[in-house]
């Protein structure tokens, strides 16, 4: 990061920060929650007996439930308001999701099948609501010249969140052993509680005024006007879906999604049953490319302020095409080490991206509308992908044959090819970060 944009984050106020700081955690939070199922896949599947088609499926009705509530939800985000009242609108979604998955883990919930997975569906549901509130959140609180490393920022809690599930599931399953993998269900409520309780009292009017005007006196550009953060704004839905650059923006949301669902899911059980790792090693070793996603969610973005957001996605698209059909080569620890931190560059990075092209596209007081598109796209790719996995897995001789695994590397890397592709042959119009 160059010394013009250092001198520019300096000016920023202290409430963007704040608030930054806090939907970060929100989003290590729901980060944690929703790939913590993900690193115990071998695990489950091993106590349920379930067959790479059975998981899935299961993990993919999981993970579509994700794609319920993003639109509805955001449409009645924006109704009830931006600012301050969205800060608010997030505490009891946020609460509601670390109870439940809390619940989930309680041994006699977590071994019973039907129980475990409708609970899990529920907390899956709070966290596709969410993710658009708090992006936009993140949004209204930082000028549109800084939107890119503001989300940027905001979404490394996502690799972190990953990385951290990886690192419970391991330390969970060494402690407990195999039967303790529900335990891991339960970090979540401890973080969610007191900072939520926080974020309902620091989020007031008079802080968004004041950062408001703040960014006027600077030369900065307010995110949207203080009157479209009151609410009540009709007619959102029908114009942000007919937007082309927030619908074009989603097609490449969803092609992406499938890749990166596509190899959290299918790195867990190549690393058990082809590299011959442990339970506990194959659900660490397996999120190591969240390390270097940390760096890529903020020079990525950071960029697409500079040179745009739809050249700086067809980069990142080609990049991860790359990586992933690497894989292929990935046949020892070493390797997949090496390739999962190249692929980790731009794995995580590529949501916030979105994320801002979408905001910038918004209609007046649809910001939140308009990221639950986005959201929505990227959770029907992540519900199409567990599936996709299992077939693929399955077509290639099972969990112990290494075609299967082969399958899904190439498949996945011919998705961000598309999405990349996408991009570059659809005009989109000129807009400040498009």
């Amino acid at each position: 990061m160059n010394s013009t944009i250092l001198k520019s984050l300096g000016s920023i106020h202290r409430y963007s920060w704040v608030s930054l700081l806090v939907c970060w955690l929100i989003w290590v939070i729901n980060a944690y929650d929703r790939e913590i199922i993900l690193r115990l896949g071998p695990s489950i599947s091993k106590s349920f007996d379930l067959s790479p088609d059975a998981w899935g499926v299961i993990a993919a009705l999981i993970m579509l439930s994700l794609a319920v509530m993003p639109i509805p939800g955001s449409a009645m985000s924006d109704k009830y308001g931006g600012g301050e009242k969205r800060a608010k609108f997030q505490v009891p979604l946020v609460i509601g999701m670390a109870v439940l998955s809390f619940v989930s883990g309680l041994k006699f919930i977590s071994h019973n099948i039907v129980l475990f997975f409708a609970l899990r569906f529920g907390v899956n549901l709070g966290a596709g609501w969410g993710e658009p509130v708090g992006v936009s959140n993140t949004a209204e609180w930082w000028p549109k010249e800084r939107r890119g490393f503001a989300l940027g920022a905001h979404h490394t809690g996502y690799p972190i969140g990953s990385l951290l599930s990886g690192i419970m599931a391991a330390a969970v399953l060494s402690w407990f052993g195999p039967e303790g993998w529900s335990y891991a269900f339960f970090l979540a409520i401890i973080v969610a509680v007191p900072v939520m309780l926080f974020w309902a009292k620091y989020s007031t009017r008079d802080k968004i005024v004041t950062l408001y005007k703040d960014f006027d006196a600077k030369g900065l550009t307010r995110p949207d006007a203080i009157e479209n953060l009151q609410g009540h704004a009709k007619g959102l839905l029908k114009r942000t879906v007919t937007t082309p650059a927030i619908t074009v923006t989603a097609v490449t949301t969803l092609l992406t999604q499938i890749v990166y669902m596509g190899v959290n899911t299918v790195l867990p059980p190549y690393l058990y049953n082809i590299v011959g790792l442990s339970l506990a090693e194959s659900a660490g070793l397996s999120v190591v490319f969240a390390l270097t996603g940390i760096f890529g969610q903020i020079i990525w973005p950071t960029l697409s302020d500079r040179i745009g957001r739809r050249p700086t996605i067809i980069i990142c698209g080609v990049w991860m095409a790359v990586s992933v059909a690497a894989l292929y080569f990935a046949t020892t620890s070493l390797l997949v080490v090496i390739v999962q931190l190249v692929f980790g560059l731009v794995a995580n990075a590529v949501w916030p991206i979105y994320y801002a092209a979408a905001s910038d596209s918004a209609p007046d007081g649809g910001t939140s509308t308009a990221n639950g598109v986005i959201t929505t796209a990227m959770f029907i790719g992540g519900g199409i992908a567990p599936v996709l996995i299992g077939r693929l897995v399955t077509m290639g001789g099972g969990w112990e044959a290494s075609s299967g695994y082969v399958y899904c590397f190439l498949t996945m890397a011919g998705f961000a090819l598309l999405g990349a592709l996408v991009q570059a042959f659809v005009k989109q119009p000129s807009k400040l970060g498009v």
